[in-house]
């Protein structure tokens, strides 16, 4: 069987010196099918590429996010060490002048004043408040003991819950934020007021913890006391790292300092 071929015809203006150039439509459907590969390659490398970009830009935007958190981080370390340091001067002052230690400040030798607790929260057996009980003899269902590992500072108080509904405790970015009683996950989301945040369901009772960098648990999942959830942040409406934590009951915010130990 012979080659079919195309006869492509090259006219100057002149209209003199007309050349004739035959090509085998075999050669012509190669040429094809080379110009497809390429292109097909082309775009493939262009969306490489992309990616690629597109990836170097978030890890950019990522170590800039890093940098800024390790600097918050470290502002909140100066001033929790400014704070206990005033802490420990007045306490100072206060036995020279023969007054009894204040409420809720860490005694000269590093002993907890009368509330017992060493923090700066005002919380604790001897504020004048039945102590709450500890994670050792609360039922399992019950929120009871710290919701860090980490002490960290009680910036502001439980002001009702039209006010502001729970405590807010001042702690270094990713901090281990932990479970006060077990329960059921019922929320693991943001939002632009507590940012990432987790709800657990213990019954009658629920928590809540905002304002975190990292969320460790799903919806439906089960915890147990003590077990981490999250890292603390400073996600949502927030000026400084800090942990969010609501008690809640019946769907309204309760006072979460008879839990706190």
């Amino acid at each position: 069987m012979t080659d079919k071929y195309l006869t492509v015809l090259i006219v100057p203006h002149d209209e003199r010196n007309v050349r004739r150039m035959r090509v085998s439509y075999r050669l012509v459907k190669v040429g094809i099918t080379i110009a497809g590969v390429l292109a097909v390659a082309a775009t493939l490398a262009l969306m490489s590429y992309g990616r690629v970009a597109s990836r170097a830009t978030k890890a950019a935007l990522l170590e800039r996010e890093n940098q800024r958190l390790e600097a918050e981080n470290a502002k909140v370390d100066e001033i929790a060490e400014n704070l206990e340091r005033t802490e420990r001067a007045y306490a100072r002052i206060r036995e020279m002048a023969g007054l009894p230690p204040a409420e809720g400040v860490v005694g000269p030798g590093g002993a907890p004043g009368p509330l017992g607790t060493g923090t700066t929260t005002g919380r604790g057996p001897g504020s004048g408040e039945a102590a709450p009980p500890t994670s050792s003899t609360a039922p399992d269902s019950i929120p009871a003991g710290w919701p860090l590992s980490l002490k960290g500072f009680e910036t502001a108080r439980f002001s009702g819950a039209e006010g502001h509904p729970g405590v807010d405790i001042a702690i270094p970015v990713h901090t281990p934020v932990l479970a006060t009683a077990s329960g059921m996950v019922t929320a693991a989301d943001s939002d632009p007021v507590y940012g990432h945040y987790v709800i657990l369901d213990h019954g009658e009772i629920e928590t809540m913890y905002g304002h975190n960098a990292v969320l460790l648990v799903e919806v439906g999942e089960r915890v147990s006391r003590g077990q981490p959830i999250a890292y603390s942040g400073n996600s949502g409406r927030s000026t400084a790292p800090h942990l969010h934590y609501e008690i809640r009951r019946g769907g309204r915010a309760i006072d979460p300092g008879p839990f706190l130990r």
